[in-house]
């Protein structure tokens, strides 16, 4: 199989998933859509339902991880050092 008819299948598989999603807000720009496979896709809305990333991480530290902000802050101090670079 060429390269072409593989990517062509692969995406076949897909599907469009906004990550503001569009009922709170979000748009159909580049930016705001990623491209998963449908299993994927299905678990995220099965996991979080229509939640925002933001959201996400919030009800997950919340929740979960007992307040503990701090290695939160701290990963996304080093992600802006990282492309800061």
């Amino acid at each position: 199989m060429t390269k072409k008819k593989k990517n062509r299948k692969q995406k076949k598989h897909l599907s469009r998933h906004h990550i503001r999603p569009s009922s709170r807000g979000g748009d159909w720009s580049k930016k705001n859509i990623i491209h998963l496979n449908i299993k994927e896709h299905q678990s995220y809305h099965t996991l979080f339902s229509n939640l925002t990333p933001d959201e996400i991480i919030i009800y997950l530290v919340e929740h979960f991880w007992k307040d503990q902000w701090e290695w939160v802050h701290k990963a996304l101090e080093e992600e802006t050092d990282e492309k800061c670079r």
